[in-house]
């Protein structure tokens, strides 16, 4: 049986810390605007982007909705400022904005070694929360994308974790069955109750959660030299 690991992005991956609510961050990213003849101050900007997102979210009609905040600020842009706005200005701007937020950002201490050593017995793909514009240069940022063979990003869907159409869609992509299939993440409420309804067995890294509503994870690690006798463990399960 063809077997793949699908693993978390941020908490899981990449130790990352941001604050969007520093208003340091929307009056600078409101005087970069200023030069795209957009006319905000930094709390004009702050308030038109949280109403932004919680419009969005209201309207979606999905149980765990995500947004695309490429499209937040493009309707921003083009609400506030005078012309049209090309995709490079558009994606610039969401960027920038990622940019000022981020406190803290890296991989946890021996990701790189372990992926490619994962890589030469399973299929390895991503599937996380995240927001396309600044991820998708943050994992190559990182040197992450040569290690895995499909990126799945919950921002071109328009639904997160736990709904299980993620998974769902990238084992099918990777030809998988559910049985062959291993999730690692972070996050019991998003991480394991969706691959657990996906069919997936599911590790938790550096998580205290024996289980959560009703889901109790397959293993569980703190460090990433530990996470294949981890692996190892499942699969003698699998074969007993």
């Amino acid at each position: 049986m063809k077997k793949a690991l699908f693993f978390d992005l941020y908490g899981t991956l990449i130790d990352v810390k941001t604050d969007e609510s520093d208003p340091r961050v929307y009056e600078t990213l409101a005087r970069y605007l200023a030069y795209h003849s957009v006319a905000l101050s930094g709390e004009e900007l702050k308030k038109a982007y949280g109403e932004g997102v919680e419009e969005k979210l209201r309207g979606s009609g999905e149980a765990f909705p995500d947004i695309d905040v490429y499209e937040l600020f493009s309707s921003i842009l083009h609400r506030f400022g005078t012309t049209a706005y090309p995709e490079c200005v558009v994606r610039d701007t969401a960027r920038l904005f990622r940019s000022l937020t981020v406190r803290h950002f890296g991989l946890f201490e021996g990701v790189h070694e372990v992926l490619t050593r994962l890589a030469e017995k399973y299929a390895v793909a991503l599937v996380s929360d995240a927001q396309w514009t600044f991820t998708e240069p943050e994992i190559a940022m990182l040197g992450l994308d040569r290690h895995f063979s499909l990126t799945v990003l919950s921002s071109r869907f328009g639904f997160r974790k736990p709904d299980t159409r993620l998974f769902a869609f990238a084992m099918e992509r990777l030809g998988v069955s559910p049985g062959g299939s291993v999730y690692i993440g972070d996050n019991p409420a998003r991480d394991l109750v969706g691959a657990k309804r996906a069919g997936m067995a599911c590790v938790l890294f550096r998580s205290d959660c024996t289980s959560f509503n009703g889901f109790v994870p397959d293993g569980r690690f703190r460090y990433y030299n530990e996470l294949e006798e981890v692996l190892r463990r499942i699969e003698e399960g699998e074969r007993g």
